[in-house]
């Protein structure tokens, strides 16, 4: 059973505040430096975030244009054959000339 993403957030939320706390604890930090650090590690995760983001827009992307290069071939093998047919039913069509 899958745990809902509510109750993870929570999870990781408690986790990390007690993580934080003994942290400070450990190596006596204020409140004031600990704003400090965990500024400094929510713009690293922040990067990682849009870093994350521009990976998926280029795999994303790169599907796109290889599905578009499949449709371009299949488009150009139908054209190749299109005047084939054609001629064909010109054929039919008017058979005295």
């Amino acid at each position: 059973m899958n745990t809902p993403i509510a109750v993870r957030i929570e999870c990781a939320k408690g986790e990390i505040l007690n993580a934080m706390e003994t942290i400070q604890k450990r190596h006596a930090l204020p409140p004031c430096i600990m704003d400090g650090v965990l500024s400094s590690v929510l713009a690293e995760v922040r990067s990682e975030a849009k870093i994350e983001l521009i990976n998926s827009t280029n795999t994303m992307m790169a599907e796109k244009n290889e599905e578009l290069e499949k449709a371009k071939k299949a488009a150009k093998r139908v054209l190749k054959t299109e005047p084939d047919e054609e001629q064909e039913q010109d054929t039919q069509e008017n058979p005295e000339e």
